[in-house]
């Protein structure tokens, strides 16, 4: 819950350490009208201030996901918990305890949602697993969403809403799992939209708030001041920022809230226009978010070289107009750059990175420059040669890194082989100077490794494998999770910092991280003694 301030009220913030940024530390900072004015000065120079006491803590710029999915996952997150099921009948077990605890007056054909299972092969699905389901879900509709968010099941009752039959025609980037030539129910990447575009609209807003401010409250409580919400996936857009203004004006809104729009075609960037029109102080509209490519830990991801599947990959988009002028990244890439929009790509395999790569030159070579960031997500299987045109557009291309994965998303030899181990090289991101902002994709990385902290353990041991993951440093993640975050954004100029003229966003630890052993790091250790927005105590440990 957020602790209002007078924002004419100046605040003199002692007693501890304060980190302005990665490197330099000041004894004080004052914060006016929500932002940083000075940095260690004499307090009777501020005689009227209010003394903010720190109590020997240890300040930071505060912390931002830059890649994550609170109001989809929040929606989804109220139904079956799915985290631990790989077959149908572990799927059912958990529908039938989520339908025994709906309320007795509701609809039989109220959805029944859910999120978190992840299978041994998506694509051997089938029409004995489909009954398996149908056989406790009744007249009820659902749609239960994998770990990845790039797969989903659905009943027969969401099969016949959606007049699913192995003839209708699919998204680009899209397949269904048939058996007989009939659907067994699993939709994978942008099939997903068939079923996700008829029952997401049904949710209520009071839902959809109920979810998403568990999520927020929790992000708060671990050190974050600021999300880059997607608002969408392959299933669909969860465009719904008017309920984050809702939740701000009633004061329950702990964190920035930096929100993208996700779309799958040239035709649709128009809708995009207007979004920031109605930004407030904690909820802005940051730009637009696209799927190159499908998910690297189901095998999806759009690689040069064929995986153990025998495919390169699905793609959502290409590089000519193959399958139509709307499809074409060169085409939306240029639109992009006559609009200015900052855009996050979503590429997990080499020859996706290359596309974007190549339709960033393009647009260079007809339209003279760059007139926004464009940030390349979940970067997975870059090559040195790739990772030194990234540098050489000159902060005009960023990323986002999610060293969680390493961990997470253990067990893709499956899919790639011994390729798989080398598939997020973040470190050598970070020694190119690339800009790279950290994040959680919660919720393919579980929330219990959330925490900034957790996070800094993984990527500060490798996660127990250095030969394949190197070590990354306190300092960079600390970077990370500040300057590299923003740099996703167009406020950078604002955040990531505790310097003059930015906002006063802050987490403040009863340790130094510098001071904590990679070991020890954890989502208690250090522990958060409070977090603040705007010179505002949202979370007090």
């Amino acid at each position: 819950m957020t602790t209002q301030n007078s924002s004419n009220t100046e605040q003199f913030f002692t007693n501890g350490t304060i980190y302005i940024d990665a490197k330099r530390k000041v004894k004080n900072i004052v914060v006016k009208n929500r932002k940083v004015i000075a940095v260690d000065v004499k307090k009777e120079d501020y005689k009227e201030a209010a003394i903010v006491d720190l109590n020997g803590g240890f300040a930071y710029p505060g912390f931002c996901d830059s890649h994550v999915h609170p109001l989809e996952v929040g929606v989804m997150s109220g139904g079956a918990s799915l985290f631990n099921c790989a077959t149908a009948a572990e799927i059912a077990e958990k529908i039938t305890e989520t339908i025994k605890k709906m309320p007795k007056d509701a609809p039989k054909n109220t959805p029944v949602l859910g999120i978190g299972f992840y299978p041994k092969d998506y694509s051997a699905w089938s029409l004995e697993d489909l009954a398996i389901i149908d056989e406790v879900t009744g007249s009820r509709p659902i749609l239960l969403v994998d770990k990845l968010g790039h797969n989903c099941i659905i009943n027969s009752v969401t099969i016949n809403l959606c007049k699913l039959t192995s003839k209708t025609p699919m998204p680009m980037g899209g397949s269904i799992v048939l058996q007989d030539d009939k659907p067994t129910g699993m939709l994978r990447e942008s099939a997903m939209l068939i079923a996700g575009n008829l029952l997401f609209p049904l949710i209520g807003d009071d839902e959809i708030i109920k979810g998403a401010e568990k999520i927020f409250n929790h992000w708060s409580e671990v050190g974050y001041t600021g999300v880059v919400d997607l608002m969408g996936g392959p299933f669909g857009r969860m465009l719904r920022p008017e309920l984050c203004r809702k939740m701000e004006k009633q004061n329950e809104l702990p964190i920035r809230m930096n929100y993208m729009y996700t779309f799958t075609s040239l035709d649709e960037i128009d809708n995009a226009l207007k979004l920031k029109e109605d930004d407030t102080e904690l909820v802005r509209f940051c730009g637009l978010k696209i799927f190159v490519d499908g998910a690297y830990s189901a095998g999806q991801a759009w690689t040069k070289d064929e995986n153990l599947l025998g495919h390169n990959g699905l793609y959502f988009v290409y590089s000519d107009d193959s399958y139509g002028e709307k499809y074409n990244l060169n085409r939306i890439v240029e639109k992009i750059n006559d609009i200015g929009f900052n855009t996050h790509y979503h590429v997990q395999g080499d020859q996706a990175i290359c596309t974007v790569l190549d339709a960033l030159d393009n647009a260079i070579a007809k339209q003279g420059k760059l007139t926004s960031v464009h940030t390349l997500v979940h970067i997975a299987f870059p090559t040195d040669e790739q990772i030194e045109r990234i540098k050489n557009f000159n902060g005009h291309v960023v990323a986002t890194v999610q060293p969680s994965f390493w961990e997470a998303e253990s067990g893709n030899e499956k899919y790639y082989g011994d390729k798989d181990f080398k598939a997020y090289p973040i470190k050598k991101l970070i020694d190119a100077g690339i800009s790279t902002g950290m994040s959680t994709d919660f919720s393919v990385s579980p929330i219990e490794l959330a925490a900034p902290s957790s996070i800094m353990g993984i990527a500060m041991s490798g996660a127990g494998d250095p030969e394949n993951h190197p070590p990354l440093t306190m300092e960079s993640l600390i970077e990370g999770f500040t300057v590299g975050s923003a740099a996703t954004t167009p406020f950078s100029h604002e955040n990531g910092k505790l310097d003059v003229g930015y906002n006063a966003d802050m987490v403040i630890y009863n340790k130094d991280l510098y001071s904590v052993s990679k070991e020890e790091l954890s989502k208690d250790n250090p522990k958060v003694m409070s977090t603040w927005l705007g010179g505002c105590n949202v979370y007090k440990g």
